[in-house]
């Protein structure tokens, strides 16, 4: 028993209604979600004291808390001017203020940072060719199709006690 916390990425992939035979696959049936593991703690009761009460107002329930890139940056500005809260709570022990600690930290939501703004996969644009312009002159109109991106990502912040 004990405080463990969990910080993990959700990547949506959206389905190619087009081109289903592009979707991503997994004992022949379509993957629709895949959970990336971003970083864990265990028994680190000030960072999570500063994450319930900065981006769940308060409500410490176990429940998913998303963070944006903003809040992200919220919480490295924190834990870079060591402002993460004395917090306690049943089972939860202690936060370890060192600076290994800190740089581990540090190192988790710069990580999940770069994760959270890496380009969805896509389809690249090509130039397509259409028909010619005027009377069979060798002049061409290009198409540039649009680009779709095929996931979405979020971050979400899960402890359990």
């Amino acid at each position: 028993m004990g405080l463990d916390m969990y910080l993990r990425g959700q990547k949506y992939l959206w389905h190619d209604w087009e081109h289903p035979e592009n979707d991503r696959k997994e004992d022949g049936l379509r993957i629709s979600q895949v959970e990336i593991d971003l970083g864990y703690w265990r028994k680190h009761p000030n960072l999570h004291g500063f994450i319930v009460q900065a981006f769940a107002g308060g409500k410490d329930e176990c429940q998913d808390i998303e963070l944006s890139d903003v809040d992200m940056r919220n919480i490295i500005s924190a834990i870079q001017g060591e402002r993460l809260p004395h917090t306690e709570g049943f089972f939860f022990g202690a936060s370890e203020l060192t600076p290994e600690q800190r740089a581990s930290d540090l190192l988790i939501f710069e990580r999940a940072l770069a994760w959270l703004a890496a380009e969805p996969k896509g389809e690249k644009p090509s130039l397509g060719i259409e028909e010619p312009i005027g009377g069979g002159l060798a002049l061409r109109k290009v198409k540039v199709p649009k680009v779709m991106p095929r996931e979405s990502r979020s971050v979400i912040y899960r402890a359990s006690w």
